[in-house]
Order: C-alpha cells, then sequence, then structure tokens
C-alpha cells in the first residue's frame, strides 16, 4: 500500500532558489512546471508585485533533484488555440526544455484552467503525462497518466485537514497532489508557513516523490 504524494508547483520564477533550498532542507522532491518561452516576462502579482521568471540556462543546477515538466510556452488559456498553435506551443516548451535539462521525457503541467479532451489528445502526443488544473478529492489513481488531478493547493484554508483525511484513507494505492507557486510564498509572506507545512507533510508515512517518478512506478510506458 502506497500513499503518493506530489508537489507541482508553477511557473518558474525567481523565488523557486528560496524554495528548493527549503526543499532540499527537508529532503522532499518538487515538480517545476516550466514555460521556456517567457524569460523576459514580467508581471504584477494584484498590479502591485513584480513577478519574475528565472533564466532557466542558470538553473540546470538549481533544479537537480527535482523534477522539470513544460508548462507550455507562453502560458496562454490553451483552449483558445487552434490545433496547430496547441501543437507548437507544447512541442517547442518540451523540444527546449529536455535539451537544457538533458531529459529523455517530459511531463506536462497545464496552465490556467481550461483543458479538454480536445486539448489532452493534442498534448499527450509529447508528454508522458498530463497534470490537470482541475481540483478533486477522490485519492484513487487516475485511469491513465493524462488526468492527474490537483488535491489541494499549499494555502487551501484547510490543506492540513485535506492531507490528513488523505493519510488515514484505506485504498490500495492512492494519490495526493498539493500546488502552488514559489511567488506566492514572497507576496503573501508565507514563508514560515510554508516550511511548517513541509515539516508537517514529511511526519506522514507518505511516498513523496516527483510526478515523473509516481507516473513511471503506476503506469507501463504506452
Amino acid at each position: 500500500m502506497a500513499k503518493y504524494f506530489l508537489l507541482s508547483f508553477d511557473d518558474g520564477t525567481v523565488w523557486d532558489r528560496r524554495f528548493i533550498e527549503l526543499l532540499n532542507k527537508y529532503q522532499i522532491k518538487c515538480t517545476f512546471n516550466l514555460n521556456s518561452g517567457l524569460e523576459n516576462f514580467v508581471w504584477y502579482y494584484e498590479d502591485r508585485y513584480p513577478i519574475t521568471r528565472q533564466i532557466l540556462a542558470n538553473t540546470v543546477e538549481l533544479y537537480r533533484g527535482h523534477e522539470v515538466a513544460s508548462h507550455s510556452l507562453h502560458h496562454h488559456w490553451l483552449n483558445t488555440l487552434t490545433p496547430p498553435q496547441l501543437s507548437r506551443e507544447i512541442g517547442e516548451d518540451c523540444a527546449a526544455l529536455k535539451a537544457l535539462f538533458g531529459l529523455q521525457e517530459i511531463g506536462f503541467g497545464v496552465p490556467f484552467t481550461a483543458c479538454g479532451e480536445r486539448e489532452i489528445k493534442i498534448i499527450r502526443k509529447f508528454v508522458r503525462y498530463i497534470r490537470l488544473s482541475s481540483m478533486s478529492d477522490d485519492y484513487s489513481l487516475p485511469a491513465d497518466p493524462y488526468h492527474i488531478p490537483i488535491h489541494g493547493l499549499y494555502n487551501d484554508a484547510d490543506i492540513r485537514e485535506k492531507i490528513a483525511r488523505f493519510a488515514k484513507n484505506d485504498l490500495p494505492d492512492s494519490l495526493f497532489v498539493m500546488a502552488g507557486h514559489s511567488y506566492e510564498f514572497e507576496v503573501l509572506n508565507h514563508w514560515e508557513y510554508m516550511e511548517d507545512l513541509l515539516q508537517y507533510i514529511q511526519s506522514f508515512d507518505f511516498e513523496i516523490v516527483t510526478t515523473m517518478e509516481f507516473v513511471n512506478r503506476c503506469f507501463v510506458q504506452s
């Protein structure tokens, strides 16, 4: 009986560096979903806080020991793209990240929330798995690696209760995916909160693995 616990964090901002220091301190792995086409892009959280992304060429060592996955080239709403546009968004991002980080296979974390079966059918041609943005309270393993849900956001008011419920489930094998963005720790002053949460997660007998490790353990390569 395995309880798989995955951390999946998006966007690749400069605060990943401090977050990884925390993760390494507690020996917890994380999947980081990156956009290779947005290195010079800055946006403003609540129109006040500048959110700056990593220069990915400088991060190969930073992410070592964790997982790098695709988050699309430019972080568009995927359901607004034509099939050729969607193929470019995913294909070019996957190719760039695989080349930079020396990856043989790569996964995908959906940006925003719009990703239906039309999009999944195209995306799965390029990736080993898809982590959706839809939320679920079902801890059963997904039917395939292209429909991995999120079970909680790190800053949900009841995230500890959700994790405790997951710990008590009696399924033969089960899954909990916790998601978020490292920039939220900075703009929301959540660094201490996140460190406490990592200690809480570590107190359980979970299999804390990257998304790719989970997929390769539980799904035969097709």
